[in-house]
């Protein structure tokens, strides 16, 4: 009998995720941002491959009513889970399938202005990967945007004989009864023992000592879909372009756009090699080995166009913004891909700050008398792609859009959160923003907190905190601080009542800012 799962590991359940970088209002923002044109967002189609569990497909559809969503995964439980989402969220807009990429390319399927997969490229084996780059030929629109985020060298290469370590030690030391977690445990044993013996290669390549004990904390089903398939090929960035190229694709962009700004993540003598070299494509092979790159999110097009000037500007400048991170938790001091950069205050307070207030449109925050002072629309346009690139703000659809959102959005988070409050085995920690057309981060113990607000507005903290608490001991589970579990009730109550008035205070307002409540 055929193996149907081709040497994807299926015994174990994909975990819940979601990348904003995947929804097309921030792929749409980072080939702006990189001056390039970019494919619709009033109206569109779009396509995932190879979408896990599909929570973050279906938070999409919910959030893009004007959007018309498909995708598949070859795991019939993915499929069954991502439908069964769909129904209960009352969304009408997406379509879903368990088929193989090769099948799924001979359904009938609409033209798509977007198409996403992330890590599946590297996890897939060479013939599925043709059938991608086939797919992507046959039913991409012309101007159409491809994102692919993919595991790359030089940053895996000293990782190699870790990850064989890892397959090989399930493969030949344990048992098929064996569950996955107990496999990787034994794994994970030995890989330790490894690195203290004199003269090994773990004790002898100092870089993979916090790899491996990040290991370690790791969600056993993530550490099997990341390292236990068959297939597991990391590429430099030129092969992926000369793979792609079959499918008439260019690369465009990075997915961050705070990328595309050189002189925040290069080192200064890293720049001065980067600007001898003309052609883009080596320059980004010559970067990532400056950096030593272990993953890039990379948008692709079919037929990129460079902006003009003015409507580059205009893009940048016409596009409302809204906060998403605590004022208070942003800082000046901002990490990029090798370095901390320090943001000069006299021209990122008063954004930040006119950001807390109200979302905002770059061209309004020209009238700022720090951004005239500061250097303009030019200089301007530059913070508002750091400032979106650092996570502090994102970018929002245009109001029509939000509005149609609404209902969809409200289901979503209503059904996600009851799922959380009944203590599913895998919480899926975000909810939707009708503002954002995308997801924003808000951990179990958040929904619980915004649950108990909505349900009992009237009741003061304390007794908000106790109902919480109920909730959580009646699942026998307690609330940790530190890396350790508190004990006793009083302390968890107390600490509880502290985190839930917090909560209130900091993120709850966000939250109604961006219509997530």
């Amino acid at each position: 009998m055929a193996d149907w799962s081709e040497g994807y590991v299926t015994e174990v359940d994909y975990t819940y995720g979601f990348y904003r970088e995947m929804a097309p209002v921030s792929m749409r923002y980072a080939l702006h941002a990189s001056g390039h044109e970019a494919p619709p967002i009033d109206k569109f189609t779009y396509c995932e491959l190879g979408y896990g569990q599909g929570a973050g497909l279906n938070l999409l559809a919910a959030a893009n009513p004007q959007g018309d969503f498909w995708g598949t995964d070859f795991n019939p439980a993915h499929a069954a889970g991502a439908e069964q989402l769909a129904h209960a969220c009352g969304l009408k807009n997406l379509h879903v399938f368990d088929d193989g990429f090769e099948q799924f390319a001979e359904r009938k399927l609409p033209k798509f202005d977007y198409i996403t997969l992330h890590g599946v490229y590297s996890w897939v084996g060479a013939e599925n990967c043709r059938h991608i780059v086939s797919f992507i030929q046959k039913h991409l629109k012309v101007g159409g945007a491809v994102y692919i985020s993919y595991n790359t060298l030089p940053g895996w290469t000293h990782a190699l004989p870790m990850r064989g370590l890892l397959s090989q030690y399930v493969e030949y030391q344990t048992a098929p009864a064996d569950t996955i977690a107990a496999r990787l445990d034994g794994a994970l044993k030995l890989l330790g023992d490894l690195t203290e013996i004199p003269g090994s290669y773990f004790k002898q390549t100092p870089q993979l000592a916090e790899r491996i004990k990040g290991l370690q904390g790791q969600n056993r089903n993530y550490l099997a879909h990341e390292y236990l398939n068959r297939h597991w090929t990391p590429v430099f960035f030129s092969q992926m372009v000369d793979e792609l190229s079959n499918a008439k694709l260019s690369f465009a962009a990075h997915s961050n756009p705070l990328n595309c700004i050189d002189a925040l993540n290069h080192a200064k003598e890293l720049q001065a090699v980067l600007d001898r070299i003309s052609n883009p494509i080596f320059k980004e092979v010559v970067r990532d080995l400056g950096i030593n790159q272990a993953f890039r999110r990379d948008i692709f097009v079919r037929g990129p166009r460079k902006l003009s000037r003015q409507d580059h500007a205009a893009a940048l400048l016409d596009t409302c913004y809204a906060l998403v991170t605590e004022r208070g938790q942003c800082s000046m001091r901002i990490k990029t891909l090798v370095t901390e950069v320090q943001l000069q205050a006299n021209i990122y307070e008063p954004l930040l700050d006119a950001f807390a207030s109200q979302p905002q449109t770059g061209r309004s925050l020209l009238e700022l008398p720090s951004v005239a002072e500061g250097g303009g629309a030019a200089r301007l346009m530059q913070a508002l792609v750091v400032l979106t690139g650092a996570g502090y703000i994102q970018p929002c659809v245009p109001a029509p859009l939000a509005a149609q959102a609404r209902e969809g959005v409200e289901r979503f988070n209503a059904h996600t959160i009851a799922r959380n409050a009944r203590g599913a085995d895998t919480e899926f920690g975000y909810l939707a923003s009708p503002l954002l057309a995308s997801g924003m981060v808000q951990p179990r113990i958040a929904q619980l907190f915004l649950r108990e607000t909505q349900a009992n507005p009237g009741d003061d903290v304390p007794t908000q905190a106790r109902a919480i608490w109920a909730l959580l001991r009646s699942a026998g589970q307690a609330l940790v601080k530190d890396g350790k579990g508190i004990e006793g009730e009083e302390a968890n109550l107390a600490e509880m009542t502290l985190r839930l008035a917090e909560w209130q205070r900091a993120q709850l307002p966000l939250l109604k800012q961006l219509a997530i409540c």
